[in-house]
């Protein structure tokens, strides 16, 4: 009786299970990758899976960023929004809002910059923003 408790018990939690896996991949896995700004494809910005964000500018490195996306940035809080921070080496931070990371595997990186409210877009590959 205590082995058909455990199995009905385990068939049970199957489906909750199942249902917390998203067929999407999450944002922090979407963003890892080279992104070249829209507007000046000079300016490449790298994202890694360690957290990191590097800065080229005519493939000269620039600056390494510590980066996190979550549901806060600074003054910034909303479960229904992402935000993508940057902490550079003296704790600075810069706050962005994650408008879409690739949706429907469209290549692009959108993000509004949260100190002046100007919207930035990067895509993965530099003839898709032609």
């Amino acid at each position: 009786m205590k082995k058909l408790f455990l199995i009905l018990l385990l068939l049970l939690q199957i489906p909750a299970i199942s249902g917390n896996n998203q067929s999407e991949d999450p944002s922090s896995k979407k963003i890892v990758g080279n992104w070249y700004n829209n507007s000046d494809h000079n300016a490449k910005w790298v994202f890694t899976q360690d957290g990191k964000a590097y800065n080229y500018y005519n493939n000269a490195f620039k600056v390494m960023y510590h980066y996190s996306i979550s549901h806060s940035c600074q003054n910034n809080s909303d479960d229904t929004i992402e935000y993508l921070t940057l902490m550079d080496k003296d704790g600075n931070e810069f706050c962005f809002k994650i408008n879409g990371i690739n949706e429907n595997k469209n290549g692009i990186l959108s993000l509004t910059n949260m100190s002046n409210m100007e919207t930035l877009v990067f895509v993965n590959n530099i003839k898709a923003g032609n």
